[in-house]
């Protein structure tokens, strides 16, 4: 009986070491990369060709990932994308989000962005074009380093300290040469970000764009998620940003008040609470 329970454990045990694995090489697929040869994972995650091959051919089967008959490389399959619209259907920010998204995009003319963060990055959820497009590279899946969007900046405002100080403690990549990567300087920012309710930036993640994001604030008066809006760096001066900023603030009322926040502390309609948090209190200091 002893024996028959410890190779059960053992069994299980190796289950979930496969489970593990099986879902580490999924998510290599959720980057840029648009695919990846079964040598190229092995190497990436320390396994065997052989374990790799397996999983992946078993993700093929089941239509997450296709393999190209000519290159025999992998990249995610239909059931995948199945999957994660899934998610946009079901959440309730995301579901909230996109008839006001549809609304700023025809009073800015800009592109607008809904973001949450994701770990240590800030990951774009949803975006609507605008007739003043610019094509960034950046698609509805990707994930930036949190220091390095406007988005990831008001996140990073209004997030307990601690975890702030912790998203912030290790080396800050550059997405562009003009990415401020200087921690001190990242802090300024997102103490001018605390203040106003948002934070702006030209050419840090692409090269002529401009962006600006404000936060969205949940039932438990949280910051959850950043309404942002991306243009070409010249269609907007530095002086026309906080109007937009506004533009901005009113959405994201909108939209905050949809998922239960009862007060949201910025734009022009709350002036007396501009620098105040959703609880009555000034924000904490975040750095």
């Amino acid at each position: 009986m002893a024996t028959s329970l410890k190779a059960k454990d053992a069994e299980g045990g190796e289950t979930m070491k496969s489970l593990r694995l099986s879902l580490r090489l999924l998510l290599e697929f959720s980057g840029e990369q648009r695919d990846f040869g079964v040598g190229e994972l092995a190497e990436r995650c320390g396994v065997s060709k052989g374990q790799v091959s397996k999983v992946l051919e078993a993700f093929a089967d089941h239509g997450f990932l296709a393999q190209d008959p000519e290159t025999r490389r992998y990249s995610v399959g239909v059931h995948s994308y199945t999957l994660g619209s899934r998610f946009l259907a079901n959440d309730r920010l995301c579901r909230a989000a996109m008839p006001v998204m549809r609304d700023l995009v025809t009073r800015t003319g800009h592109s607008a962005r809904l973001s949450v963060l994701k770990g240590n990055q800030v990951l774009y959820l949803i975006g609507l074009e605008g007739p003043l497009f610019v094509d960034t590279g950046w698609r509805a899946g990707t994930s930036l380093p949190v220091h390095s969007t406007t988005a990831g900046r008001v996140l990073l405002a209004f997030m307990e300290p601690k975890l702030a100080q912790q998203l912030l403690s290790g080396p800050l990549r550059a997405v562009t040469p003009h990415t401020i990567t200087d921690r001190a300087k990242i802090e300024k920012i997102v103490a001018r970000a605390r203040i106003t309710g948002y934070a702006t930036q030209r050419n840090e993640t692409t090269p002529g764009l401009g962006t600006i994001a404000v936060p969205i604030f949940d039932v438990h008066q949280q910051a959850i998620g950043a309404l942002g809006i991306a243009f070409p760096s010249h269609v907007a001066l530095a002086a026309d940003e906080a109007e937009i900023a506004d533009q901005l603030h009113q959405a994201a009322r909108t939209l905050s008040q949809r998922i239960g926040c009862k007060v949201y502390p910025f734009g022009r309609h709350e002036p007396a609470v501009a620098q105040r948090s959703p609880r009555g209190k000034r924000f904490q200091e975040v750095l």
